[in-house]
């Protein structure tokens, strides 16, 4: 059994033909506070469920920020998103919720991480909520918008980038 995992994660890191692209036939857990077992029977596979976010990350970035466009109006914008908050999209009924930032995202057959503080390969775990139902919940990817993008009539969103802790 392990050797049949092995080959697969080792033709899996050989098929990204681009370094830090997400598999988006891949379907990553959403929570990573959910057993393997319940994440690997959602996703059809292994997936990992550590979500390790370093204390260098977590101390140098505060928020995200979001671009949205409207597709109907031909507005658009930015918004911050605080971690571990939320923001609204300006005319809409939609709420962004941000709850992980990773600047430099790197996923093992273990866990999710950061390689560290530089915008290597930034990604963002959000929550979308539309009146008061959750639309959307995952990863989002500033290199690689097209990996599990949300998906709306009118909105699209995309990951701009960290906002950086205000120094003291």
């Amino acid at each position: 059994m392990k050797r049949i995992l092995v080959i697969l994660l080792m033709s899996a890191a050989f098929a990204c033909r681009e370094r830090g692209r997400p598999d988006p036939n891949i379907r990553m857990a959403t929570s990573h506070e959910r057993t393997a077992d319940a994440a690997q029977s959602e996703a059809g596979g292994t997936v990992p469920t550590k979500l390790v976010v370093p204390p260098e990350v977590t101390s140098a970035f505060q928020g995200i920020q979001i671009g949205w466009k409207d597709s109907q109006g031909g507005q658009a914008g930015v918004i911050e998103v605080p971690l571990g908050g939320a923001a609204a999209i300006p005319g809409t009924d939609l709420h962004v919720r941000a709850d992980v930032f990773l600047p430099a995202f790197t996923m093992t057959a273990e866990e999710i991480t950061s390689t560290g503080t530089a915008p290597e390969n930034p990604a963002a775990r959000i929550a979308v909520i539309q009146g008061d139902k959750e639309v959307f919940a995952g990863w989002i990817f500033k290199r690689f918008p097209e990996v599990h993008p949300f998906q709306h009539p009118r909105i699209s969103l995309a990951l701009e980038g960290g906002v950086p802790r205000k120094k003291a």
